[in-house]
């Protein structure tokens, strides 16, 4: 007994080992991968495309069923159903995490058409945003120095259907450099619900950070969530309950959904 006992200690010894040099040898693979260029930059009305790092998110609040947000969507590109969706699902577990529950309407106009869906009712509340997703034709129509994935409106919180904009494009061109768009356009999407909702700055850690690196990328694109730091996630969900509490205008008559689902255009 006293010899197999032995034995067993030996080889945990051995294997300790063993597995000391794998990390060892993941942190100098991941320290030697380059820094990409900087992906962002200040926006019209203040805002800067989004960028990412990992960060020591700590002292969260503790997510409340009552802090709900509608994001109502304009896919003007389109992007393909399945890839929005997991995009949408990314943007959730985000905001999710700082407290915040999105409820999402598809608004996409019917081909040919002007109006919105018929699906997506017409009355909103200031605790309703417009993300627009466009294409480069679309895009180009717009000043956008620094080449950004996105931006978003300076509102104030009494003003419903502020907006914010995607260059999905640009999102398509990082996919091709073997990144997941739906990822990185997930991320995009949290990045700028916060500039609607706390304001331009950067931080220099986590989603509201400037700027990407290649190993960021690559991260995102095997599934790593990015987040807020705990004070962002507070600022956050304050501002969006300081909205929910507004009034509805007086003609409005909004329509309840089902928290995390979108309703597509047919």
């Amino acid at each position: 007994m006293e010899s197999e006992r032995q034995q067993r200690l030996d080889s945990a010894r051995r294997q300790g080992g063993r597995n000391w040099w794998l990390v060892a040898a993941s942190i100098l693979v991941m320290a030697s991968i380059p820094t990409a260029r900087a992906i962002a930059g200040p926006m019209p009305g203040g805002r800067a495309r989004s960028t990412v790092a990992r960060a020591s998110l700590g002292g969260r609040p503790i997510p409340s069923p009552d802090v709900k947000l509608t994001l109502r969507v304009y896919n003007y590109v389109p992007i393909d159903r399945v890839t929005l969706s997991r995009a949408e699902k990314v943007t959730d577990a985000i905001l999710k995490d700082a407290g915040i529950e999105i409820i999402w309407m598809d608004c996409t106009p019917l081909q040919g058409q002007l109006l919105p869906c018929p699906a997506c009712p017409s009355d909103m509340g200031t605790s309703d945003l417009v993300v627009r997703l466009l294409p480069r034709r679309m895009a180009m129509k717009l000043t956008t120095p620094n080449e950004p994935l996105g931006l978003a409106q300076q509102c104030p919180e009494t003003e419903p259907a502020c907006e914010l904009t995607v260059f999905y494009f640009r999102v398509d061109e990082l996919a091709g450099e073997e990144h997941r768009p739906e990822l990185i356009l997930g991320q995009v999407i949290a990045h700028e619900v916060a500039h609607v909702l706390i304001g331009p700055g950067h931080s220099e850690e986590g989603i509201m950070r400037r700027e990407w690196s290649r190993e960021e990328l690559r991260r995102m694109s095997l599934g790593l969530q990015l987040g807020f730091t705990g004070e962002q996630s507070r600022r956050l969900q304050d501002a969006v309950l300081r909205r929910m509490k507004l009034p509805m205008p007086k003609s409005s008559t909004r329509t309840d959904f089902v928290g995390g689902q979108s309703r597509a255009c047919e």
